[in-house]
């Protein structure tokens, strides 16, 4: 059975576009009469958090009122409100002269989370809910061409269906949307839904138009312009209407379709004309026409079958809190589209029309969600939700989704609607969904958590599954198990899945490394469900950071706002930088973080299945295979470039289907091992959808044999002094370790090897797990040494705390060291965190230099997972608390949020990120020595510098194992014994 697209549109949807400084465009509105229809009344509010007696009244003056933005979250804007505690504000606006005779309207965006409103002191109306429009009719008090006062009361209330406020950590309670000022002419349409249904070839479509005046005998015109601004020529335009909802079918000639991929919208014009054929009324709509079909296990776009590469969004502003502009509306969309990110899933309420506006423009498909989450279970201390799931709530439930559905249904891109997230079922869910279908049957609907859900119920169309493994398996969530992405009754959608590592902070903290590595569980993940039959796809969790950076000064944290969860050790957060965590693959800012470009690497549509080149032949064409991910593109439309060497070409017109595989031809060049072509694909508009580096041929590492040479041996009462070419070494005789490592007399290595070998302890919260370090407290059992055919070799063996280790290191009168360790009474069958020796280093080393196998084949600048690259250790850039950091994020110095305000780390997050299979890694000095660690791609390198000064780990084993959340880990396991060995060099 077809799912027919309806597009509705709605009064609350006349204004979109704009910039950060509260200016919109409106969409075209013609009022005859009114020279402004639409009015924008965002910007100056006053405000009183403990308002004065009969507030309401004009005759109270707010001039001595603070002022407020509007749009904004009150408490971001350093007013520290409280739950159920009212706070007013007030706004003067001018009524035109010319809205005489008119139906005059005020329309609230979003108001947190109960309100009520006065105009001139005359109470109109109040709401519930927080992130969905709704109006107010004013014409009987107020006078056009005057001015009159506006006064709105708003109440954050802690007990909420959304838990907005308890979910960000704060009272998020305010005008969060915009406000705005309407003139209509009392004969208008109240209703106005268009349905376009295509044909069984998915070629001819007819709108079938369901309208409804205000007055009777009234008649109506219709234009539609094509994308291309063309009138397109209908068979009729005009039409008389009777009065009461009607239906006017119009058939349309093949029109250009619309889907994610070719965001084609028409403009619909709907004019209401006066007894003398004058237009009384007017708008304009952007319109797409697209086919939603659901069959079997597989969800239909057009006729064709979707795979959704998604991501969880929340709307936030780095200064303003749980609100959104139309800047970062579209700033959103742009970086959605630009990660190859296809589906939004707009957690955990409605977004903003402007938003889906941009989806629509751009092409985003977009599943709204209502706001209802946790009802029933992941709530906070305090938020208690028990007293909201009985009947004497239904209504509640249904404005949610009355008001969700009515103002945005019209958009194409919403393709999905969620009556609620992560909520234990009850019947006003039932209702909900039984709402949604009355009024729009052309979308499946989703709830969450869907097991909860009696047999016998029917309250979901598409499956609801949350944190799949990487493989694509749920054991058993609330009675339903998933297997390899798929469910056989419907399909399945991870509307969250890939959660971004934000929970484990002791990790967080010492290695960043881990939000690159985390890019391996979405590549397996999309990889995998791409090619099962009912997976439809998966939204990461999530987009944006949930980090809330409150004025410093804002009175009550962590007594009434800021309030830490006494269950979680270490606090994740430090201070008045609050929320659930850095859980973005862009910050607040919208800066790039590392996960940004694994998400766009691992949803890239333009994927080639290889990561080098090891068969080909000099002179002969390379045969590269690739796979197009496209949904409804084929690749005869984007542009694919070759770069080798000082050769380059372009090739286009290249043929595959959506959803097929082929091989990529690059011409014969006289191609040589070790070197490397680069593919770049390209968007029909320019923007670069994905590059490859593939090597030719396989990289072989020859690591240094150590040389015959002249060491001298000096004793003293404390150490045993090895001397070479303009190198010291000693070794320590209480502990049987290296000590002062010098060479031209500077010191390079203090002390060590140490082993290495932390093991994940205690599973604190969500993904917080101590670490616990065995091998602490060395007792040296025994230490010996010789010089051996011109090399020194030392042997020393003692015991930690935990474990007991060996140790044989040699080194040559060049500076060439080599360090053999075995352990020995490990903790077998536990998994490991990180294995390796540790070594504590001079504090003058100034430049990082490092060359490795990287995960991806190509990567921006200043991304944490380059292959190579250099880095200053003392790089500090500006960074303050509530300002734009103008740097990389790979260059942050403070955290906010796990760190507190004041507090800087000792190097940039890209100077402290592992570096995973290394092929060499450099310490350099101001004076030209270096201490170089080598391998061959096995071995990962990681600096920390403390009070005793740098600190390098060489690991031959690292893993993450905090990721959790079905989150790629290797997961290996610790053998009772093991040996292994570090190879470097000093110069």
């Amino acid at each position: 059975m077809k799912l027919i697209v309806f597009i509705l549109i709605a009064l609350a949807d006349l204004c979109v576009g704009g910039d950060d400084l509260g200016h919109r465009v409106p969409t075209a509105l013609v009022v005859a009469g009114a020279k402004q229809p639409v009015i924008n009344l965002d910007g100056a509010w006053k405000f009183a958090i403990k308002p004065p007696h009969e507030f309401w009244e004009n005759k109270v003056s707010p001039v001595a009122w603070d002022d407020i933005r509007v749009p904004g979250e009150c408490a971001m804007q350093g007013f520290a409100i409280r739950h159920d505690t009212p706070f007013v504000y007030k706004k003067k606006f001018h009524v035109p002269a010319d809205y005489a005779g008119k139906v005059i309207k005020l329309k609230f965006d979003g108001t947190y989370n109960y309100a009520r409103v006065w105009v001139n002191g005359h109470f109109i109306r109040e709401h519930y809910n927080g992130f969905t429009p709704w109006e107010c009719e004013i014409a009987d008090f107020v006078t056009p061409g005057k001015d009159a006062w506006l006064t709105v009361e708003v109440t954050d209330k802690k007990i909420d269906l959304s838990y907005g406020s308890g979910y960000a950590k704060h009272q998020i309670g305010g005008i969060l949307r915009s406000v705005w000022l309407l003139a209509l002419p009392k004969n208008h349409l109240k209703y106005f839904y268009v349905q376009t249904d295509l044909d069984q070839d998915y070629k001819n479509a007819t709108m079938n138009i369901q309208l409804e005046p205000t007055k009777s005998r009234t008649l109506v015109r219709f234009t539609l312009l094509d994308p291309a601004g063309e009138k397109v020529k209908l068979p009729q335009d005009t039409f008389e209407l009777s009065g009461g909802k009607q239906v006017i079918s119009i058939s349309v000639q093949n029109p250009v379709k619309w889907d994610a991929e070719h965001p084609n919208l028409y403009t619909l014009m709907t004019s209401l004309l006066g007894s003398s054929g004058e237009i009384i009324y007017s708008r304009s709509e952007k319109i797409g026409f697209r086919e939603i079909e659901l069959h079997g296990n597989k969800l239909l776009i057009n006729g064709r079958p979707v795979k959704l590469r998604g991501a969880c969004r929340h709307d936030i502003h780095p200064l303003l809190g749980r609100m959104t502009t139309p800047e970062y509306d579209k700033k959103d969309v742009l970086l959605a589209k630009e990660a190859n990110i296809n589906f939004i899933r707009t957690s955990h309420y409605p977004p903003s029309a402007s938003f889906l506006h941009y989806c629509d423009e751009y092409g985003l498909y977009v599943e709204v969600e209502s706001a209802v989450c946790f009802v029933g279970t992941h709530r906070t201390k305090g938020y208690s939700s028990k007293d909201l799931q009985g009947p004497k709530f239904k209504d509640k439930y249904l404005s949610q989704v009355r008001e969700m559905v009515h103002v945005h249904r019209n958009h194409p891109s919403v393709i999905i609607w969620s009556v609620g997230n992560e909520n234990n079922y009850n019947e006003n869910f039932k209702l909900s969904y039984d709402y949604i279908k009355s009024v729009d049957a052309t979308r499946p609907v989703m709830f969450s958590y869907p097991g909860g859900v009696p047999d016998s119920v029917k309250c979901y169309d598409i499956l609801s599954m949350h944190y799949p493994s990487y493989r694509g398996d749920i054991g058993n969530q609330r009675g339903i198990s998933i297997k390899n992405f798929e469910y056989d009754k419907m399909p399945v959608l991870f509307d969250e899945w890939a959660h971004v590592a934000c929970y484990n902070k002791p990790t967080l903290l010492i290695d960043p490394n881990v939000r690159n590595f985390w890019g391996q569980s979405l590549d397996s993940m999309w990889t995998n469900l791409f090619e099962s039959h009912g997976g439809l796809g998966g939204a990461i969790w999530g987009m944006i950071d949930e980090t809330f950076m409150l004025p410093e000064t804002l009175a009550g944290f962590n007594k009434w706002w800021g309030i830490m969860d006494e269950h979680i050790l270490p606090a994740m957060y430090e201070g008045p930088c609050v929320g659930y965590g850095e859980w973005g693959i862009v910050d607040t800012w919208r800066r790039k973080k590392p996960e940004f470009w694994s998400v766009k690497k691992a949803y890239s549509p333009t994927k080639i299945l290889v990561r080098g080149i090891d068969n080909f032949q000099s002179g002969a064409d390379l045969l590269i295979p690739v796979y197009n991910r496209f949904d409804h593109t084929n690749f005869t439309e984007i542009e694919i470039q070759w770069q080798y060497r000082d050769w380059s070409g372009t090739i286009k017109d290249f043929k595959l289907a959506p959803h097929r595989k082929g091989n990529l031809v690059i011409p014969a060049e006289n191609w040589k091992i070790g070197s490397s072509v680069r593919i770049k694909f390209f968007s029909s508009d320019h923007s670069l959808i994905d590059e490859y580096n593939l090597p030719i041929g396989k990289r072989h590492e020859r690591l240094p044999n150590l040389k015959k040479g002249k060491i001298q041996v000096r004793e003293t009462g404390q150490q045993v002094q090895f001397i070479g070419d303009h190198l010291t070494f000693a070794v320590n005789k209480k502990t049987g370790l290296l000590q002062d490592v010098r060479k031209n007399g500077v010191v390079l290595i203090q002390s060590g090897p140490y082993i290495n070998l932390k093991i994940p302890g205690k599973h604190v919260y969500y993904s917080t797990i101590t670490m616990d370090d065995y091998a602490t407290h060395w007792k040296l059992s025994n230490f010996h040494y010789e010089i051996k055919e011109g090399v020194a070799n030392i042997y020393t063996n003692g015991k930690y705390d935990s474990v007991a280790a060996d140790f044989h290191v040699r080194m040559d009168a060049a500076g060439t060291l080599s360090i053999d360790y075995q352990v020995t009474a490990a903790p077998a069958g536990k998994h490991l965190q990180e294995s390796g020796i540790r070594l504590i280093l001079g504090n003058e080393f100034n430049r990082l230099a490092w060359d490795r196998q990287a995960y991806w084949t190509a990567y921006p600048a200043s991304h944490l997972g380059l292959p190579n690259g250099k880095i200053d250790l003392h790089s500090d850039l500006p960074m303050e608390y509530r300002q734009f950091p103008d740097h990389p994020w790979a260059l942050d110095r403070k955290d906010f949020y796990y760190l507190g305000i004041n507090y800087k780390l000792p190097m940039t997050n890209m100077a402290r990120a592992m570096k995973e299979n290394i092929y060499f890694y450099s310490l350099d000095k101001v004076n030209g020595s270096k201490l170089v660690i080598l391998a061959n791609g096995d071995k990962a390198c990681r600096l920390d510098k403390t009070s005793e000064g740098f600190i390098l780990y060489i690991d031959d084993q690292w893993d993450y194992t905090g990721l959790l959340w079905g989150n790629y880990m290797k997961r290996k396991k610790l053998p009772k014994e093991y040996r292994n060995s570090v190879m470097m060099k000093v110069e």
